[in-house]
């Protein structure tokens, strides 16, 4: 349980958590590309949004894990577990926050067409 919680705070410490982090890198352009390019239409485009918020909220928590690494020490007055909370915090905020929008963009959308189709 320990160790998890340290892998939770401190994934740039993790090798396997490293290794998923160059992957995502190199999932960025071609995840990115189709949600630009799909119409709002297309049955698609959610699931690539979707990935998108999974793909950069990951990218940008180990990033910034791996710039409190490198400066903690140039900042004397503050902790850097207080950092790392602070870092997880705030991901994890985003993250609901966007994946929250996502889902009221694209499924309240299809409550409201099915309750017109049914009242037609």
């Amino acid at each position: 349980m320990i160790n998890y919680l340290s892998t939770i705070l401190s994934p740039d410490k993790s090798n396997k958590i490293i290794k998923l982090y160059h992957k995502s890198n190199k999932l960025i352009i071609p995840l990115i590309l189709p949600s630009f390019f799909l119409s709002e239409e297309n049955y698609l485009k959610k699931y690539f949004d979707f990935l998108n918020v999974n793909n950069f909220g990951f990218h940008s928590y180990v990033s910034f894990s791996t710039i409190i690494t490198d400066y903690h020490k140039k900042i004397p007055f503050v902790n850097e577990k207080i950092l790392r909370f602070a870092n997880l915090k705030i991901h994890s905020i985003l993250y609901i926050y966007l994946s929250y929008n996502l889902f009221n963009k694209y499924f309240q959308q299809l409550k409201s067409n099915e309750s017109i189709a049914k009242t037609i």
